[in-house]
């Protein structure tokens, strides 16, 4: 495959990861909440493992000369991602963070959450200004979670709220403190999965049931988003949060023209339902959804992709990312490499951009 000629890109799903999981959160949890996590400072995780060497989902090379978790050194990773690929915005969206939705109690959860996004603030932004942050929030707490957007909204690389996902649909009112915190600071809402799927009773179910296998689980993510923002579409929330983003990462994306089908074939028949939805349903999610090009899905003939990309607008709503340091990951030198310049340029920097408000970011901030 030929080598794409890129000049600028921004990778809108990078992982960063803390070594020692809780245990190098400490200096930034409370004295007290050092003693709360004291003798269990190992995140939960899903007990379906990918079946590759180690068990695990990072690849092997993505390890740090100095050892440690791959994606656990930002000096290794500015040099293996961002500069050997060109990369002029990396956003941060850590995984690890997102496990705190399996967490029963909200006071513990909301403390991970702004720990983490302690961390991050301080070791990784301050080190290389092209890494930017998508901050998590525990939804466990929507008031408490509104002042974490709040309290370190405004600080500078800050450009997304993540999101982590249970098993209340996105368009349910219980939401709007955290939607109305993001508007009100420009920032797009980051959905993406945890590796808590389907296997703690507070994370987001799958469909139908409780998978069996890892293959299973890996394939089924795109139903979590599908539902989440069919949610968002007919509850309401980009009518009510007329300017919110947001932004579904690792989903994949094939589904999509198919599912602005099926809202907008049933909002022709039941729209009496839903009589606040001022225009058909697939109009807010072309006006408010972007999603993640990684894991691309490439059909056995070129010409299928550009259907699918011409169905979707992916000139307007596809934007690129790496999903480093996974095994899955999507360097930027061979995806896409045949499409044209122009809707290259969308998909690889000017629709993350915009998104992220990154033009407007460096001349404010």
């Amino acid at each position: 495959m030929e080598a794409n000629k890129v000049n600028k890109i921004i990778d809108a799903d990078v992982h960063p990861w803390i070594n020692g999981d809780i245990k190098g959160l400490l200096p930034y949890l409370s004295k007290s909440m050092q003693k709360v996590f004291d003798g269990r400072l190992t995140l939960p995780d899903h007990p379906l493992r990918p079946p590759l060497e180690k068990s695990t989902s990072i690849r092997l090379d993505a390890t740090p000369p100095g050892g440690g978790a791959g994606g656990s050194d930002p000096i290794y990773m500015r040099e293996v991602l961002l500069n050997r690929y060109n990369i002029e915005h990396a956003i941060l969206t850590s995984v690890q963070a997102g496990k705190i939705v399996v967490y029963p109690n909200p006071i513990e959860a909301t403390a991970l959450a702004r720990a983490f996004n302690d961390y991050f603030l301080n070791e990784w932004l301050t080190l290389d200004s092209r890494y930017k942050l998508a901050m998590c929030i525990a939804v466990h707490d929507p008031l408490k979670a509104a002042e974490e957007i709040r309290r370190i909204g405004h600080e500078r690389g800050v450009v997304a709220v993540f999101m982590p996902l249970f098993n209340i649909l996105m368009g349910n009112s219980y939401y709007y403190p955290i939607y109305e915190a993001a508007e009100e600071l420009g920032l797009p809402i980051l959905i993406h999965p945890t590796g808590t799927e389907g296997g703690f009773s507070t994370s987001v179910s799958m469909a139908g049931g409780v998978p069996s296998s890892y293959i299973e689980r890996h394939t089924d993510f795109p139903q979590i988003a599908y539902g989440n923002l069919v949610s968002m579409v007919f509850e309401g929330v980009f009518v009510r949060f007329p300017k919110l983003k947001v932004l579904a990462a690792e989903f994949g994306y094939s589904w999509v023209p198919s599912v602005m089908w099926r809202m907008d074939q049933n909002w022709r028949n039941f729209r009496k339902e839903v009589p606040w939805l001022e225009k058909e349903p697939s109009k807010y999610l072309l006006d408010h959804v972007r999603f993640t090009s990684q894991p691309v899905e490439e059909p056995e003939k070129g010409k299928y992709l550009m259907q699918i990309f011409e169905m979707m607008h992916a000139e307007k709503t596809l934007i690129f990312s790496t999903d480093y340091p996974h095994w899955d990951n999507d360097f930027p030198d061979n995806t896409f490499t045949t499409l044209p310049e122009p809707v290259k340029q969308r998909i690889f920097y000017d629709n993350a951009a915009e998104l992220f408000n990154l033009n407007k970011l460096e001349i404010t901030r």
